[in-house]
């Protein structure tokens, strides 16, 4: 236990470090934004499918026969993962791609008409704000994720696979938040300090999917399927709407590509 809160807290610190070129930089070029996102949500991707279901399907087949009561077990928690996603996004407001109209606040186009922002900076400064929250709760089912992951047997290369992936994806949203924050003004101390905060939902969520999957009976399959179902409609609902949102959509797309290779990769050299 005391190795995963080591490893899911350097997760949560990845996002932190995405933000450090913000101390010195102020903007990045939004093509650069979409390749970016799109890498991680190849990333994203290809950690739900190429390694949590899979594992979590492992024994359907047991004996050759399909396990019906592990198929459906396995099904309701994907069903579960994703339906929780939406929960959390349809009811506590945040900011994210264009096209969410059911937010109370979209994205930089059209964004903020309702409120009364006195300067540019300050309307930067709340979007990022925003973004913020949508982020951190990102941070929650990629915590789950990994958790689950090390309650698994041998559950090292698994475990390290979602740890590296989530890690790189968590970087490029850190940058992602501290962008419009240093537009709006914000100090590097207290930028910092916001963006580093998201990053502690990530060995709270570790703890809790590694307590439910490795001390209920049975209940692996279901948590590394709610896993994975939360991560794919985190990345097919926010990030690659996100991705291309502003004309980038090829950059965008060879990203999320690269990020499937970059997790065939890694699979192939931990070997999981």
């Amino acid at each position: 236990m005391l190795h995963l809160a080591l490893i899911s807290t350097l997760v949560g610190f990845a996002t932190t470090v995405g933000a450090l070129p913000f101390l010195v930089a102020k903007e990045v070029p939004r093509g650069i934004y979409d390749t970016m996102l799109g890498l991680g949500a190849g990333l994203m991707l290809a950690a739900a499918t190429l390694g949590l279901l899979p594992t979590a399907l492992v024994d359907v087949r047991a004996g050759g026969a399909v396990q019906l009561h592990l198929l459906v077990t396995v099904l309701g928690g994907f069903a579960s993962g994703a339906a929780l996603l939406f929960g959390m996004d349809r009811f506590i407001p945040h900011a994210h791609a264009g096209g969410h109209h059911e937010h109370m606040h979209g994205h930089e186009e059209g964004a903020h008409e309702h409120c009364a922002h006195a300067t540019v900076d300050e309307r930067a400064r709340h979007q990022g704000l925003l973004i913020v929250g949508a982020m951190a709760l990102h941070r929650v089912p990629e915590g789950f994720a990994i958790g689950a992951a090390f309650a698994t047997t041998g559950a090292a290369p698994l475990g390290l696979l979602l740890a590296i992936a989530i890690s790189m994806h968590n970087a490029i949203e850190g940058a992602v938040m501290a962008a419009p924050l240093k537009r709006g003004g914000l100090g590097r101390a207290r930028l910092i300090g916001i963006v580093a905060a998201t990053g502690l939902a990530v060995p709270l969520g570790a703890a809790a999917g590694f307590i439910l999957a490795h001390r209920i009976a049975g209940a692996l399959p279901f948590m590394l399927a709610v896993a994975a179902g939360a991560l794919l409609y985190l990345t097919c609902n926010e990030i690659i709407p996100e991705s291309h949102s502003h004309g980038n959509e090829r950059g965008a797309t060879f990203g999320l590509l690269g990020g499937v290779v970059v997790i065939v990769l890694i699979k192939v050299l931990v070997g999981e």
